[in-house]
């Protein structure tokens, strides 16, 4: 006969049962079983507690439970999308918890995929902007991209979306501020001179994540100042010594610089930009050497 343990046990053990945390882990243990062992009967298993944890006092749970309905999707193949379960994700894009709300995001973008992603619509838009502050650098970032599919349907809104964007632009996430950007850019586009303001503002900050000792964001720093100079040409000609390249970086961003840097020539700084891709002929790689020759 097993051994039941005694009442204080019990109790203990239901009392850790309701441990937010506790529960999580048993929602990704569930998670983890349905990647791994695909037979009948495993989708009951899986799916109720789901359910269950979208709605959970503990927003512990539910961010856990949001992302588990992704996973519980896929693990369908190529069924019919859940409609119910559509519109709960949709629901939870106003819960208070600022990590659910971009969870949810991430599973209705993998769950919709086949009919183009999640849906921004206008209240959903409007709702984003106004909980852009509560997310932290990676959320604002990501929330920042899906705005990217939103066209404000009038001038007056959207030079609102635009005063709610301004101060993303001084972010001190660089993430955030090539984002920012973007959607800036993107929205703006009938308006050359808003344009140009937002770029001479976020100058500074690009130059510095172009020397950031991230080399991931130091490559899509540079992506951005070339797209840039395709709008604005030689906007950042004054900082072309920035564009310089050391020793020590990868060939993918001494690459980007050299591209960079045959943007920027004018008659003030060719012989000096003329005198640094001399000197990149001899580097040891050859891709990059001969990239120096070509652009010379």
């Amino acid at each position: 006969m097993p051994y039941l343990g005694s009442e204080d046990v019990v109790k203990e053990v239901k009392k850790a049962l309701c441990n937010p945390h506790i529960q999580a882990d048993r929602l990704r243990y569930r998670n983890v079983i349905q990647r791994v062992i695909r037979m009948p009967g495993v989708q009951e298993y899986i799916q109720q507690p789901i359910l269950n944890g979208l709605r959970d006092k503990a927003s512990y749970v539910r961010r856990v439970a949001v992302l588990g309905c992704a996973k519980m999707h896929n693990l369908h193949g190529d069924s019919e999308v859940d409609g119910a379960l559509v519109n709960e994700l949709y629901s939870l894009l106003r819960d208070q918890d600022p990590i659910v709300v971009v969870n949810c995001l991430r599973s209705l973008e993998e769950i919709l995929k086949q009919e183009g992603g999640v849906v921004i619509n206008k209240p959903i838009a409007h709702h984003l902007l106004n909980r852009m502050s509560k997310l932290d650098q990676w959320g604002q970032a990501e929330v920042l991209n899906f705005l990217l599919r939103y066209q404000p349907r009038s001038e007056e809104e959207l030079f609102d979306i635009l005063n709610l964007l301004d101060s993303f632009l001084k972010s001190s996430s660089p993430g955030v501020v090539m984002g920012a950007t973007k959607l800036f850019l993107i929205l703006a586009k009938k308006f050359p001179h808003v344009q140009t303001d937002v770029l001479v503002r976020v100058k500074g900050p690009l130059l510095a994540a172009c020397s950031s000792e991230s080399r991931e964001l130091c490559f899509v720093a540079l992506c951005h100042v070339r797209q840039i100079l395709h709008s604005l040409p030689g906007h950042f000609s004054s900082h072309y010594k920035k564009f310089f390249c050391s020793y020590s970086e990868p060939h993918y961003i001494k690459l980007q610089k050299v591209e960079v840097l045959c943007e920027l020539v004018n008659d003030e700084n060719v012989q000096q930009v003329l005198e640094e891709l001399r000197g990149y002929c001899t580097d040891v790689s050859a891709d990059f050497a001969q990239a120096a020759i070509f652009a010379i």
